[in-house]
């Protein structure tokens, strides 16, 4: 039976330009699609809708899908610019870290729709959430995009590498592993990408995609029998404290070959509602900060066998 629905993607050299898929993934959902009022309609006084003309041309959605060692990484490069590799075939080490420069970097998206391949260039990133509970390590990433085509159905090459349980995951805050105090985690990473700044006069669709604030957020889900998380909170052992609040570094094992590093973090809420006769469970929000060398607020480091995701960052 043939296969008619993927997700596929492959790296741009130069904005909204088509390019040939790379990578083929099997999301668990893929939804693209144009966005917004594509038409201009003049509306004069005479109260009727008469003249009509093409607008400007938009896409957007989101894809989600397990998170994997060899294909997803792609992403982390999308979203954050920053890359480089070390070490030799087999094995190599990849850094994601953000980069300052003004303008994001671009894919083209393939997804396959039953009765066409729905094509997506000048595609870029505009926030990563992974989220683990109760099931596989899951990631739902937005994007924008710019027009889009038509093209047929494709035979899938399917590229993705391990998934992760949740029993593969572990968590060290502060260097500490608590991971029998994490019920559950959601990690959101905000790139302010906005291609719609990328419209200029001479063209219906985007030229660029401009890079905007980056923002690192973790919601936890977290065991309550003690106030060990509350104090920390809190700053001290008794209450809020007037001083300066409590910074800490987190790293995420993602099984032995990822890890999800935020250097320098503190927690922005804390909260142990009552619920009736269930127990009480915990949860805090944390952000991500830029460290004091300069790394940060987030960084990912994978060790695979793939030489390389494109080039290295300028």
């Amino acid at each position: 039976m043939a296969v008619t629905r993927y997700f596929s993607f492959g790296e741009e050299s130069t904005f909204a330009t088509a390019v040939p898929a790379t990578e083929t993934i099997d999301p668990e959902s893929a939804e693209l699609d144009p966005t917004g009022d594509q038409a201009l309609i003049y509306e004069g006084v005479s109260r009727l809708d008469r003249i009509v003309a093409p607008g400007p041309y938009r896409s957007e959605g989101s894809v989600t899908t397990p998170v994997d060692l060899k294909v997803f990484p792609w992403f982390f490069k999308f979203a954050m610019g920053g890359y480089e590799v070390t070490g030799s075939g087999p094995s190599y080490t990849h850094r994601f870290f953000p980069h300052t420069s003004a303008l994001m970097p671009s894919f083209t998206s393939r997804v396959g729709k039953d009765v066409f391949e729905h094509v997506f260039p000048g595609c870029v990133v505009s926030s990563i959430e992974m989220e683990l509970d109760d099931a596989f390590l899951l990631s739902s990433v937005e994007m924008q995009a710019g027009g889009d085509e038509k093209a047929s159905i494709a035979i899938p090459n399917w590229t993705g590498g391990e998934i992760y349980a949740p029993h593969q995951v572990n968590a060290m805050i502060n260097g500490v592993d608590e991971s029998a105090y994490i019920e559950s985690f959601s990690l959101k990473l905000e790139t302010g990408a906005d291609n719609e700044a990328g419209m200029t006069i001479g063209s219906r669709f985007p030229r660029r995609a401009f890079r905007g604030a980056f923002m690192v957020e973790l919601e936890l889900g977290l065991s309550f029998f003690s106030t060990t998380q509350l104090e920390r909170f809190w700053g001290s052992a008794t209450g809020p404290t007037s001083g300066s609040l409590v910074e800490f570094p987190i790293t995420i094992n993602v099984g032995e070959n990822m890890d999800i590093i935020v250097p320098r973090a503190v927690f922005t809420t804390m909260t142990q509602p009552l619920s009736g006769r269930d127990r009480i469970e915990q949860s805090a929000t944390v952000r991500g900060l830029v460290a004091s060398d300069g790394t940060g607020p987030i960084e990912f480091s994978v060790t695979n066998d793939v030489e390389k995701y494109g080039e290295p960052a300028a």
